[in-house]
Parts: structure tokens; C-alpha cells; sequence
């Protein structure tokens, strides 16, 4: 009978470690998939709309933010995110790889006016861009801008209209 309740403890210890090491893969290989077969491309931006209750294309929204997203392959080339960032409100940009681990987020607070930002997956120095080294050549990229008035949402889709999230075809800014 020990030798069973040791067998079960170890497949279950097994088990456990193995769901945990590849969950987060699953969970990205899944969204990929969903997302690419809903017709949504790789290194483009999408925005969705206002947020309310018949509509959740992201996972635990807020009525209180809008939403963008860019699925990136860097596998080729560098990515390059352009965004005007809105005045007087809370805006976020959070880069995530293929495990679903966030590793670079910046706002508002580090950024005025325009955000330039170049995703890598090796070193790269450049000039006028923040340089943000991906660990995955996959992964996606998360944009949240805060409402604080209704009557400004027309203003500020207009501005997530101006976003960028495209291959990059050369390091060189002016």
C-alpha cells in the first residue's frame, strides 16, 4: 500500500510541476490562436472599443480604460511601437513574452508627448528610441489609456488611430 501513496505523491508532484512550467505557454499558445484565427495579424496594432458589459476582449477589463493590443513576431525583424501619449491621463504600454511574463512596462510618467520604442530580440543601440530587449521572439504588447471623462473618448480614439506597432526596416532614426 506505501508503495502506491509514494507512486500517487510522486506522479502528483510531477504533474503539478510539469502544469505549472507549461500553463502560461498554453495559455499564450491559445490566445495566439484565437487571435490569429479571428483574422488579427502579427506587429499590428488593434484597439478595442469601449469596454462594457455584452463586451470583453480583454481578460478582467476595466470600463475605466481603452484598450490596444500587438501581437509581435520579431523573429525577422525589430518592432517599432509609435505612440502620441494622451495628455492629462493615465497611459501604459506593457510588453509580455511567450510565457506570459510581463517584462517591460512604461506610462505616462517616464514618456511625455511621444513614445518611440524599439523591440529587439539581441542588442541594438539607437538614437531617439527607447530600446526594449525581448527575451522570446514571440509575444504581445498591451496598451491601456485611462478614461476620466466620457466626452474625451472620440479624442482619444483619434489618437490611438495615430499608433504604430510595425517590423521595423532599420535601426536608424533621425
Amino acid at each position: 500500500m506505501k508503495k502506491y501513496i509514494v507512486a500517487f505523491a510522486i506522479s502528483a508532484i510531477v504533474s503539478h510541476l510539469v502544469f505549472v512550467a507549461f500553463l502560461p505557454k498554453l495559455i499564450l499558445v491559445l490566445y495566439f490562436f484565437t487571435t490569429t484565427s479571428a483574422g488579427y495579424e502579427e506587429n499590428k496594432i488593434y484597439h478595442a472599443p469601449p469596454i462594457n458589459a455584452s463586451q470583453r476582449t480583454v481578460v478582467l477589463p476595466s470600463p475605466n480604460l481603452l484598450y490596444s493590443f500587438c501581437i509581435y513576431d520579431i523573429s525577422e525583424k525589430p518592432l517599432l511601437i509609435e505612440v502620441k501619449v494622451p495628455e492629462n491621463t493615465y497611459w501604459s504600454v506593457s510588453f509580455y513574452d511567450s510565457s506570459t511574463n510581463n517584462f517591460f512596462t512604461i506610462n505616462d510618467r517616464d514618456v511625455r508627448d511621444e513614445a518611440r520604442i524599439l523591440l529587439v530580440k539581441g542588442n541594438a543601440d539607437v538614437k531617439n528610441a527607447i530600446v526594449v530587449r525581448a527575451k522570446d521572439e514571440h509575444g504581445f504588447i498591451l496598451f491601456r489609456t485611462f478614461i476620466p471623462d466620457k466626452n474625451i473618448i472620440p479624442e482619444l480614439e483619434a489618437l490611438r488611430k495615430q499608433w504604430k506597432c510595425e517590423p521595423a526596416e532599420t535601426y536608424l532614426f533621425d
